[in-house]
């Protein structure tokens, strides 16, 4: 198929065969089809997805497609934008890059985030003893890393 047959007969049919191939193709050097590729790929060969999708996001399209079974959409366990395809029936997991410490760091970032460390914190420090108390002095920068507001 001419880039120009793909111009004109492009669907959303066109995309998931397109993702399928770039996925299959990553996956034969065993990593998965990055989905921040994707957008300048299709644009590449011609494929405006955006129109194609009539204003879906791709990532959400990509989710919903890949149930459909040509190809798996995996995230990284922390890193939001670390996002991939995979064939499916692939059997892939992005790999932490702090090994077992990443899944701390998403529980204290998750928690922080919702100011439960501030509340244990303040928690913590209000079964000292009143004398106690009077003498703890925490500067503002810290009690808002606690809250998780950086």
């Amino acid at each position: 198929m001419t880039e120009q047959e793909i111009r004109v007969s492009a669907t959303q049919d066109t995309i998931i065969d397109f993702l399928t191939a770039k996925a299959a193709a990553a996956w034969e050097e065993g990593q998965p089809y990055l989905l921040s590729f994707a957008g300048p790929d299709l644009a590449s060969v011609g494929i405006d997805y955006r129109e194609i999708l009539d204003g879906e996001k791709l990532k959400p399209f990509v989710e919903r497609t890949a149930g459909e079974g040509r190809y798996q959409f995996v995230k990284h366990p922390w890193q939001r934008a670390k996002l991939g395809i995979v064939p499916h029936g692939a059997d892939f997991r992005f790999d932490s890059e702090e090994g077992e410490g990443a899944e701390t760091r998403e529980g204290r970032r998750g928690e922080s985030h919702g100011g439960h460390v501030l509340m244990d914190f303040l928690a913590a420090l209000s079964k000292l003893p009143p004398e106690d108390i009077d003498g703890v002095v925490i500067p503002t920068r810290v009690l808002v890393k606690l809250a998780g507001k950086r």
